[in-house]
């Protein structure tokens, strides 16, 4: 047996069923909290005609940066120092990947 799904989309303050096409999918924000609401093209231009007035006067504020990250350039120069004196001590480390716990304590210990 068959089976088709239909998915039916009605704009959310009429409750006026709308074809795929016809739904406008509205986003705005007020007070820090991200709103989103489907509605016809006519009560999508009511929505945003309420909102000129204010959107005239206002400012836009951008989103806040996050902080700078590290680039990983300083744990590197690290590993590579540990990877170095492992080596410098005969022991057996691969040249790239993780370095092995016991390897990194050996380096602490030996630089107290």
């Amino acid at each position: 047996m068959a089976r088709k799904e239909v998915a039916q989309y009605f704009d959310d303050l009429s409750g006026t069923p709308l074809d795929v096409n016809e739904v406008n999918v509205v986003r705005f924000a007020l007070d820090g909290t991200d709103y989103i609401i489907d509605l016809s093209a006519e009560n999508a231009e009511k929505f945003r005609e309420m909102f000129r007035p204010y959107l005239a006067v206002a400012r836009k504020h951008a989103a806040p940066v996050s902080g700078r990250r590290n680039s990983g350039a300083a744990r590197n120069s690290k590993a590579r120092e540990i990877r170095q004196w492992a080596l410098d001590q005969g022991k057996d480390i691969a040249l790239r990947g993780k370095i092995p716990s016991e390897v990194i304590e050996a380096y602490n210990q030996s630089h107290l």
